[in-house]
């Protein structure tokens, strides 16, 4: 029998087992003649395993990592992106629009209301939108229903259209001139009260439109609260400018101005009103506001009145009892409460409702009232000047018997002024349902008075 080659023997050790073989992973030998220390260095740095454990860091870690599981990372970015893309586009992008839209600022800039009809008005409305963002933003037609808060949406008094328009920064919207008809009466009169009693109310509108922001659509609500001033009772309110005057065919013979101040940034046309005169609980007379129009600020308008002196008269003790505390401080103290409001011959029935409730007082200076009354009375073109001109003599004369008048030194001025004003026709008129006796006695009693001014 031949001898086996040994190199043909199999190996004693499995390749599993072999790792178990005492000095398998110790590397090459170190040469002779190395000390004990750097044999050790030769034996760690040789290409088998290290005994010292190596550190890595954290990119390594990261791109080892990434090189495993990047199927995975892939596999669930794409189920992320299937659930959270149409969550943003169809309820996160909305919601942010929305909230825009209630962060937003809407003032009042203009406001008018005109042609009251009974069931319609002309109406303009201005507001300045900033939705504080930089972006333009674009929205359709919003339809909104314009009402008040307490009664809610459901019950809006009117409804507009605004057309689409793209938003940058501060950008008015509204309408102009628009008939409008009024879809609820009950609600439109609380909003008419609530403009002329309150110092301050809300313009409450709702609607809904489709806003874009580039190619995004969303669904987006507005519903504010517009704040801006009102009348506040028409606080200032006071007529000034009267007189006594001729009694006219229509019985007028009550003349002066009445002052209407309007805080608010809306104008509005009442029509013709007209209004009763009290003193205390006793009428004595109506005035007439005839077309009266009120546009921010300050307003002045004439009137004209009928003023019943035969009531006054008869009920002189009871005037001067209510009159008590203004007499004192030289006034009149006159309440005006609405009677009517008309608009070109039509009863304006919401106006008429909510201005009844108003009772409207106005200090009228007695100095003023006489000396106006006496002047428009003898020569409504001529001063009293003029008129003691009139009587005849020369210019000394007529001024002594003018400082006679005033400073009441003499009885010529008071008698002369006397008897112009009871040969007055208007005059006789004015007191016409007087006794002569009697009407005699209030001139000079006036003329008196008169002259102590």
């Amino acid at each position: 029998m031949g001898k086996k080659n040994l190199d043909d023997r199999p190996a004693y050790l499995t390749a599993d087992d072999a790792k178990y073989s005492l000095g398998v992973h110790r590397g090459p030998l170190p040469p002779a003649g190395l000390d004990e220390s750097s044999q050790l260095e030769h034996v760690e740095s040789a290409g088998g395993l290290s005994l010292v454990k190596k550190e890595r860091k954290k990119k390594e870690k990261f791109a080892q990592h990434w090189k495993r599981f990047w199927c995975c990372y892939l596999f669930l970015n794409i189920i992320f992106l299937a659930i959270f893309l149409p969550v943003f586009f169809t309820v996160a992008i909305p919601a942010i629009s929305q909230m825009v839209v209630n962060k937003s600022d809407l003032v009042l800039v203009n406001a008018a209301v005109m042609q009251p009809r009974p069931d319609s008005i002309k109406l303009t409305l201005k507001s300045a939108l900033n939705l504080k963002v930089a972006l333009p933003v674009r929205i359709e037609d919003i339809d909104l229903n314009l009402f008040v808060r307490d009664t809610g949406p459901s019950n809006p008094w009117a409804q507009i259209t605004i057309d689409g328009k793209t938003i940058k920064g501060n950008t008015t919207l509204g309408i102009s001139e628009k008939h409008t008809p009024l879809v609820n009466l009950t609600t439109w009169t609380d909003y008419v009260h609530n403009v002329v009693f309150k110092k301050e109310t809300a313009l409450s509108i709702k609607g809904t439109t489709n806003s874009y922001l580039g190619v995004l659509k969303s669904r987006v609500t507005m519903d504010k609260d517009v704040l801006s001033p009102t009348l506040d009772s028409f606080s200032g309110f006071s007529i000034s400018d009267t007189s006594l005057v001729a009694t006219r065919p229509d019985g007028t013979n009550l003349v002066g101005n009445a002052s209407l101040p309007n805080p608010s940034v809306l104008t509005l046309e009442i029509g013709t009103l007209v209004l009763d005169v009290k003193s205390g609980d006793l009428l004595i007379g109506n005035t007439t506001l005839e077309n009266l129009e009120l546009k921010p600020g300050p307003n002045v308008w004439p009137l004209t009145g009928i003023l019943d002196l035969g009531t006054i008269l008869k009920h002189l003790p009871e005037v001067i009892k209510s009159q008590k505390d203004s007499l004192s401080k030289g006034q009149l103290s006159l309440d005006t409460v609405t009677r009517t409001v008309t608009w070109n011959g039509t009863l304006v029935p919401y106006y008429t409702d909510v201005m009844k409730q108003l009772t409207l007082t106005a200090n009228v200076q007695i100095v003023e009232l006489l000396k106006n009354t006496i002047h428009n009375l003898l020569h409504s073109n001529t001063s009293l000047s003029d008129m003691v001109h009139s009587a005849g003599g020369n210019s000394s004369i007529t001024k002594d018997i003018l400082n006679s008048a005033r400073n009441n030194t003499g009885g010529g001025g008071t008698s002369l002024l006397s008897n112009k004003l009871k040969n007055n026709l208007a005059v006789r008129n004015l007191l016409r349902d007087e006794h002569p006796v009697k009407r005699d006695s209030i001139i000079d009693s006036l003329v008196e008075l008169y002259t102590k001014l």
